[in-house]
């Protein structure tokens, strides 16, 4: 039997992925904006918006064209699968005609395009307004990396996209210590654009892979959150006063790729490592889980036991303090269940104990708890209800059980058992639930000497005395009858 309850024990929310999975979505939409305003600028000849830096590179209209696409391919990957394929084939083609004609023609220009007055020079391939090796390969490594996403090879996608992220990372740097060998030929808004993007694929699948280990709200995802900022911070900082003391420019150009090397080697290496960690964690506290709900669970009902219950009715009291009402508590019992043992054996008595808490626990709110108290006893907690409550919710309970059958299967034939319950509440005054249990555990004895399968009551409040038996009464605002569940 597989029954839904509250666990007690609820690991840390997972915040950091929830909030990186929204900002890899809004992300998205931003690359979309910014691509779009570039292309924008080279067709209404706005240099600003395809030239941050003045007399600095420029982003080039397909770069711009080809994030527009991936972004787009991304997006449609969670509605549109067909049409993101095909915006990829798209990319792929262009890239490979873009290396087959470098391959073959490397110092032959593009046609030139005379639509605004400086495509000419775009499509000549001038040294400030190309598409260069970096954003070639940023590109490259973006589309494998949202291909692999959706073939689930996660950590195949969140390398590719980390790897994307630190060439990046490295040319903001250069454009923020002015070092033209860091960033080369990509414009400001390529690295931009290149930055948001990878930063979107990681936040988009931030529940999977090194990620998910990375951002864990456990101590695995704390290590190695400080391993990196304090790490990158050293790494970037040294690094900087070392290249600025170079002054050979190609000695300097060599430097900064093997800035980006070690930088992703040193990001790949922690995130390994969080990951192996974080599944070694991962695989303890699911161990602690299974003890936990040893000692809160019963075994066989799949409710809470009596220590599982006391947490409960603490929780509810502390409740209760803060904003008052009432608190009803029932103590259900099965009728003649040694007879049941005696005749159909213990494992048909296991039976019928799963049956009766499972229909206990299908008939309460939601907000209710059912306890397994003892042997075929049960204990129900009801918070917010008053005594009159309580009696109306304990007749509808007892009139559902009493119409609901059981098929026996024995090996020589098949018949049904239908079982009766008996019912005594009381209700919770002041805090006092030792008080509330023996008031319940009478009321639960006159049930029986009154002939069971009946329901008595004993409270506290004042001319509230429901000690005899009451007829059954109906309550759709309190439980969902048998046959509305049928």
């Amino acid at each position: 039997m597989n029954l839904q309850f509250i666990d007690l024990h609820t690991e840390p929310p997972r915040s950091l992925i929830v909030v990186a999975k929204k900002t890899g979505m809004q992300l998205t939409y931003l690359v979309i904006s910014l691509a779009c305003c570039v292309l924008a600028g080279h067709l209404l000849d706005i240099e600003y918006l395809y030239r941050p830096v003045q007399d600095g590179p420029s982003t080039h209209p397909l770069t711009a064209l080809l994030f527009l696409l991936l972004a787009m391919a991304l997006l449609f990957q969670f509605t549109h699968r067909s049409v993101s394929l095909g915006l990829q084939f798209i990319v792929a083609s262009i890239l490979a005609s873009l290396f087959m004609f470098n391959a073959t023609s490397p110092d032959q220009p593009f046609l030139s395009l005379s639509s605004s007055k400086h495509l000419a020079d775009i499509f000549n391939l001038q040294p400030s307004n190309r598409l260069s090796g970096n954003s070639f390969v940023v590109i490259g490594c973006m589309l494998f990396s949202i291909w692999a996403r959706k073939r689930r090879h996660h950590i195949l996608c969140q390398a590719l996209a980390l790897m994307s992220l630190c060439i990046a990372t490295m040319a903001l740097i250069g454009y923020a210590y002015h070092t033209p060998a860091l960033y080369q030929d990509m414009s400001l808004f390529t690295v931009t654009l290149s930055f948001f993007l990878a930063a979107s694929v990681l936040g988009i699948s931030a529940n999977r892979g090194t990620v998910r280990a990375a951002l864990s709200p456990h101590l695995g995802g704390q290590i190695v959150r400080i391993q990196c900022i304090v790490g990158g911070a050293f790494f970037f900082g040294t690094g900087y006063l070392v290249f600025r003391s170079l002054a050979n420019a190609q000695v300097s150009s060599l430097f900064g790729s093997y800035m980006i090397a070690v930088c992703w080697f040193l990001f790949v290496v922690l995130m390994t490592g969080a990951s192996v960690f974080e599944q070694t964690d991962r695989t303890r506290r699911k161990q602690e889980k299974k003890l936990r709900a040893v000692a809160l669970y019963d075994e066989l009902t799949q409710l809470l036991n009596r220590r599982g219950f006391k947490q409960i009715i603490d929780q509810q009291l502390a409740h209760q303090r803060r904003v008052g009402g009432g608190m009803g508590l029932m103590l259900v019992d099965i009728d003649h269940f040694k007879q049941v043992n005696d005749r159909y054996g213990h494992d048909i008595g296991d039976k019928v104990i799963q049956h009766v808490a499972w229909h206990l626990r299908r008939l309460v709110r939601d907000t209710d708890s059912v306890c397994r108290y003892g042997g075929e006893e049960f204990a129900i907690l009801l918070p917010h209800t008053e005594p009159e409550g309580v009696i109306i919710a304990a007749n509808t309970l007892q009139h559902a059980i009493e119409a609901l059958s059981m098929p026996l299967f024995n090996d020589s034939h098949s018949e049904t058992l239908s079982v009766t319950v008996s019912i005594g509440c009381s209700n919770v005054v002041n805090g006092l639930t030792e008080k509330a249990f023996k008031r319940a555990d009478e009321a639960l004895y006159e049930s029986k000497r009154a002939g069971r399968n009946c329901v008595s009551g004993r409270f506290e409040a004042p001319h509230s005395d429901y000690s005899k038996s009451r007829k059954a009464h109906r309550s759709r605002h309190f439980f969902r009858t048998a046959k509305q569940q049928s």
